[in-house]
């Protein structure tokens, strides 16, 4: 029994190891598949790595050329954005205009025709009443009178119909020259923006030379502006419009490029101010580092002309009706385009120091709206002595019309003074003429007789 015990251990024993053996093949060769995987994996990660390498680099490559081709696009995207932004406010502008003197000329007319009408009406009722109030014989004694004091009221109307007829003729010759006037704007400002490209190397360099020419900018905008210099606008003025010499408080003489004067009597200072050889050097830069380097100079240029400004505070001397701020004239488009799209937050860092930065096409636009308010003030002022002067007119008639009145009151007491005469001499009872007549009968000698007129009025009396 033992051995059988036994046999069967050794049995079982050389089973298991038999099992085991092939259990240990088997993991033998599934170790060994699985490195052989592992290999393939390793190379296939490898070949997978270096093509998205190679793959990599080339989406580096082509977003490198997106983004320079988009930061080209962004810039003139920028540009025709700004140009877009003025176009538009300038038509708006223009378009509103254009409404608001459409309507003050149909007003105008209204009015105008009304008070015609009100006029002549006045006057025909006037005539009627006088013609059907006088005799024949008034009217013949007067003719000449009445001619005389209806004359300067003729004169007074017709002077009254042809300022009314000019004022409104001159507002219909601007209207219709507006258009012109655009186009004079556009090619102003592309004349300037010429000259700037064309002096810009001639003037690199040379900030005396600069700012000449930025004020020679500035003074032929005004001239063709629409304004009187001298009155409208004042170039390098050192007093103010009472004659006090223009000084701040340390008692430096101020002496600003331009002061505009408004209708109502208040003032704007603008000074020029060139920011050129920096802009010159980035517009003329070849590499991004020359471009960058030029644009920090360029914005840091412009920032240095706001501070100087700023601390001048000319709106502080001009008068005591005066602005809150002062224009910063920027005589080259491009540069100033360049600073606002470099700097975006620079406009409105000068405005919180009351100072607003202007291009030629803003001062160009704002300088057409001062003189069309300079012109509508002087309409308002014609159409003001237009009605004084009608008013006058108005009672200076009023003042005939009693004056008629105290005349034919005069002439109605004169003719019955001279009826009673009348009846004195020659129609009552014992008039002077009978009395005459019985003299000459008892013998009063006479050389002369009484008038027949006189004779035949006592013998009709007497029937």
């Amino acid at each position: 029994m033992t051995i059988i015990i036994l046999v069967l251990l050794v049995f079982i024993a050389g089973g298991a190891a038999v099992y085991f053996a092939l259990v240990s093949r088997r993991l033998e060769q599934e170790s060994r598949m699985c490195e052989q995987g592992n290999m393939a994996l390793r190379l296939e990660c490898e070949k997978i790595k270096i093509e998205s390498s190679s793959r990599i680099e080339s989406l580096n490559t082509t977003l490198t050329d997106l983004k320079a081709a988009n930061e080209g696009l962004m810039c003139r995207l920028d540009e025709a954005v700004a140009k877009t932004t003025v176009v538009k406010e300038e038509n708006s502008a223009l378009s509103a205009r254009i409404e608001m003197l459409l309507a003050e000329k149909a007003e105008t007319e209204k009015n105008r025709a009304e008070q015609e009408q009100i006029f002549e009406n006045r006057f025909k009722n006037l005539a009627n009443d006088i013609l059907r109030q006088n005799t024949t014989d008034l009217k013949t004694q007067n003719e000449e009178k009445l001619r005389e004091i209806l004359q300067p009221l003729h004169s007074n109307i017709e002077e009254f119909r042809k300022t009314v007829t000019e004022t409104y003729n001159n507002e219909a010759r601007e209207r219709f020259s507006l258009s012109e006037r655009i186009k004079d704007l556009v090619s102003l400002n592309q004349s300037i923006s010429r000259q700037a490209q064309e002096l810009s190397e001639a003037l690199r360099g040379d900030s005396k030379v600069q700012g000449d020419w930025g004020e020679m900018v500035l003074e032929s905008i005004l001239e063709k502006s629409g304004l009187q210099k001298n009155v409208e606008y004042f170039i390098q003025a050192s007093t103010d419009e009472t004659g006090n010499t223009l000084r701040n408080e340390d008692g430096t003489l101020l002496r600003p490029d331009v002061v505009v004067r408004y209708p109502d009597k208040r003032f704007v200072v603008i000074d020029s101010k060139v920011s050129l050889t920096a802009f010159v050097d980035y517009a003329n830069a070849t590499d991004d580092e020359s471009r960058q380097i030029a644009s920090v100079k360029h914005v840091r240029s412009v920032r240095k002309h706001i501070d100087e400004l700023a601390r001048k505070r000319y709106q502080d001397y001009v008068g005591d009706a005066k602005l809150d701020f002062v224009m910063m004239f920027i005589p080259t488009e491009p540069a100033y385009i360049a600073a606002m799209r470099l700097e975006p937050t620079l406009w409105q860092e000068a405005y919180d120091k009351n100072v607003l930065i202007v291009s030629p096409t803003h001062l160009v636009s704002g300088l057409k709206l001062i003189a069309q308010l300079w012109s509508r003030d002087r309409h308002t002022r014609n159409a003001i002595t237009i009605a004084e002067e009608a008013g006058k007119m108005y009672d200076k008639f009023a003042d005939f019309t009693k004056d008629m009145e105290k005349i034919e009151k005069a002439l109605g007491s004169t003719r019955k003074a001279f009826d009673d005469a009348m009846t004195k001499l020659s129609c009552g009872t014992g008039n002077l003429v009978t009395r005459a007549q019985n003299l000459q009968k008892l013998g009063v000698k006479a050389n002369k007789q009484i008038a027949a007129s006189i004779d035949r009025n006592r013998l009709s009396e007497e029937d």
